[in-house]
């Protein structure tokens, strides 16, 4: 695991390359490497995890290709065998070179045999030609800035802070911002500048004499497979398990300390229990919380007791609660408001202090096997509030808006809220609307200009396949890998998600919706599967989030900081409606009754703007 950043016709000197990668050196503390030639260059900040000798020094050339990478290739062994048959030669153990040599032999379509996470760039000395290239998941992340015929790249955000010149700077995008006022984050596409995007998960990129193309190599669709109805359970469980141990034991690839996140839930349970089967004792990490509630460090012990593991709980507290919120934005470059990082980040420096280089999170295996309660609960409200017909729902819209004026009583955001879910015209949108954070008018008060772009998902398949597609898509790749990502590489640890093995994604989204959550039960064929490794009573619990008690510990300190940032005109800002942010403020610190995360995602909001700006 590494950072990378480089250019084309983007800088004169080293110093402008080693600038880029400067911005990301705690991603990478064991090595670094620049190449520079013809106003090409190529940085990277090594993070030395496969292959610790000299020879997986980056950037690395094999003929005139030129590369640097961020990630695993955990099958490059498979790989490198083939190429040998084919000819080529190998002087390191290193993926790195893998990937040069695949390249050369299969060009663009060298990724169809990659098994792992990465985003790496590839420079064609011959060609002329730039190659950016990121996982099918998206669990590595790439952005690009191109004008005319120069480009730049590099794995955070930071990395183009001294880049680009201050217009470009200061330029940031009103889409970038609706989404992050909606529900906390910003599309795997777009940043919150103007000038700089996202490389989607899934696509490479050529960039050519300053031609720009970009292209998408893998793609799932959540469809089921129906003939699968016809299967007996214990074969398609067995297929499962078959593909976890592969896909977990391929995230064991490495020449350091290895680790896993344990909570008490299903994922987390069945990653320790595969790899403590397979591996012997492991290490496993848990944080605890002391507020009711939150807690599931006990459930999580009597886990790691069962599996025997060498396992540590730290409790995260307030204070140090704090500390993480006062770095928020050197760890989250781009506005993220998910109070989750806040233990994400702990529980990474807390493996970091126990030696361990390498972590196994947990996450996809709701988005992948119908974790969430809300799949059930809000399938069954679109079904009630389609009983109104069309015309029913935009009179029972204009109605909920009309009560609100004359009853003081009604809670208007709620009406407004509801009178969005209500236009909806189809379940997609429907769960687009119902999972936001703010209204369509909220948020077109909020922003000048604002426009209301709802994503597009297959609307042919059934309302748990949609949601768990959109979820997958948008909020695992958008929210949760960029929270591991930065929390892990924060503390110069490398993460690892064995659920998203694109073999597993692929089983599991044609997996019929009754395997998935059946009479009520979510997650039903996981559970299933657990129950080979563990026994019921130390899994069968009910579902937490990773989330923190932050509403409990900010009552106080929350209330003080937005009152002093106030006073210090530090929540003025020429892309938001000053006046209207402002209002909520007051009533907020005045007591009086405020959308609570409106006003959380105005705090995180301009905690990033400021501190882009050093205000």
């Amino acid at each position: 695991m590494c950072g990378i950043a480089g250019f084309i016709n983007g800088a004169k000197s080293k110093d402008d390359l080693k600038d880029m990668a400067k911005a990301i050196r705690r991603r990478g503390p064991d090595d670094e490497g620049y190449y520079l030639e013809n106003n090409v260059g190529l940085a990277h900040k090594r993070l030395s995890i496969i292959d610790l000798s000299a020879a997986g020094h980056q950037p690395m050339r094999f003929n005139q290709l030129v590369t640097v990478f961020n990630g695993e290739i955990y099958n490059y062994k498979e790989i490198q065998q083939k190429l040998i048959e084919k000819g080529y030669q190998f002087t390191s153990s290193s993926d790195t070179e893998v990937i040069l040599k695949a390249f050369d032999c299969w060009g663009p379509k060298c990724v169809d045999h990659f098994i792992g996470m990465f985003a790496f760039a590839l420079y064609d000395e011959a060609a002329e030609t730039l190659w950016l290239f990121r996982d099918r998941a998206g669990v590595k992340p790439l952005y690009y800035h191109q004008k005319g015929d120069t480009i730049a790249f590099g794995s955070e955000l930071k990395c183009f802070k001294n880049y680009l010149d201050s217009n470009e700077r200061a330029a940031l995008d009103t889409n970038a911002i609706a989404e992050f006022f909606s529900v906390g984050y910003i599309s795997s596409n777009l940043s919150i500048l103007k000038s700089v995007k996202k490389l989607p998960p899934a696509h490479y990129l050529k960039f050519d004499k300053g031609s720009v193309s970009i292209n998408r190599y893998w793609d799932v669709s959540f469809v089921e497979n129906k003939e699968w109805l016809q299967r007996k359970e214990e074969d398609i469980l067995d297929e499962l398990d078959s593909l976890v141990i592969s896909a977990f034991k391929y995230r064991m690839v490495s020449d350091v300390p290895v680790g896993v996140f344990l909570s008490a839930g299903i994922d987390s349970s069945l990653v320790s229990a595969v790899l403590s089967k397979h591996f012997g004792q492991i290490n496993t990490f848990t944080i605890g919380f002391k507020e009711d509630g939150f807690d599931e460090s006990k459930d999580a012990e009597k886990i790691a007791a069962f599996l025997n593991t060498k396992h540590t709980t730290e409790f995260l507290y307030q204070e140090k609660a704090f500390e993480i919120i006062n770095d928020f934005y050197e760890i989250y470059d781009e506005p993220h408001a998910d109070n989750s990082c806040i233990p994400t980040t702990f529980v990474s420096e807390i493996a970091k202090n126990h030696g361990v280089k390498v972590v196994l999170s947990a996450d996809a295996g709701d988005e992948l096997f119908g974790g969430y309660s809300r799949y059930t609960e809000y399938s069954n409200r679109w079904q009630a509030i389609n009983k109104y017909g069309g015309f029913g729902k935009k009179v029972s819209g204009a109605l909920l808006m009309g009560l609100s004026k004359f009853n003081s009583t009604v809670n208007k955001r709620q009406k407004e809220r509801f009178a969005d879910i209500l236009r909806s015209e189809n379940f997609i949108d429907f769960y687009q609307y119902i999972i936001r954070n703010t209204s369509v008018k909220e948020l077109g008060s909020l922003i000048p200009g604002y426009s209301n772009p709802l994503f597009s998902f297959n609307k042919d398949t059934d309302n748990l396949s949609q949601m768990m597609e959109w979820d997958f898509k948008r909020y695992m790749v958008d929210d949760i890998l960029i929270k591991v990502d930065r929390a892990t590489m924060y503390h110069s640890i490398e993460g690892r998600e064995p659920f998203l093995d694109h073999r597993l994604v692929e089983f599991a989204a044609q997996l019929p919706t009754e395997w998935k959550v059946r009479d009520g039960e979510t997650k039903y064929l996981l559970k299933k599967l657990l129950s080979r490794y563990l026994p019921e009573h130390l899994f069968k619990l009910p579902k937490r989030g990773f989330g923190a008690p932050i509403q409990l510990w900010m009552k106080k300190h929350y209330k003080e900081e937005i009152t002093a940032m106030v006073k210090k005109g530090l929540f003025t800002n020429p892309y938001l409606n000053n006046d209207y942010t402002h209002k909520l403020l007051e009533d907020f610190v005045q007591g009086r009754k405020t959308n609570a995360m409106m006003i959380w995602n105005l705090y995180s909001f301009q905690k990033w703007y400021n501190k882009w700006n050093n205000l």
